[in-house]
């Protein structure tokens, strides 16, 4: 009876060796994925910070181009054109007035006007 008593205990001293060496690796793999979520939260909490500087410079953006009022332009050599510091929409309606004419000028047949 004895031998089987040490033989079992030496079976249960060995079972559990081995279960502490399994339990050593469940602590590293949790350590090391406890390591790569706070990697990965930092580089998450700097995405939301790139984001919102991004959205907050997008608005004002946006709010400075609502704000723009539209600007006089000046007659230079026929065109319109948008005057020092004018604004975005009168800069466009040139270039539309520009591209309409060079429309009209190669519909009419003159050779080379968009060259």
């Amino acid at each position: 009876m004895e031998v089987f008593l040490c033989w079992q205990m030496e079976a249960l001293m060995m079972a559990l060796t081995v279960q502490e060496g399994e339990l050593q690796w469940v602590r590293e793999d949790l350590d090391a994925a406890q390591r790569k979520k706070e990697v990965l939260q930092r580089e998450w909490d700097t995405l939301v910070q790139v984001a919102t500087e991004w959205a907050l410079e997008v608005r004002g953006l946006w709010e400075r181009l609502t704000q723009w009022e539209v600007q006089p332009v000046e007659v230079v050599e026929g065109w319109q054109v948008a005057s020092e510091g004018g604004s975005l929409q009168a800069e466009l309606e040139a270039v539309g007035q520009r591209e309409d004419w060079l429309a009209r000028e190669a519909a009419s047949g003159h050779a080379g006007v968009l060259y």
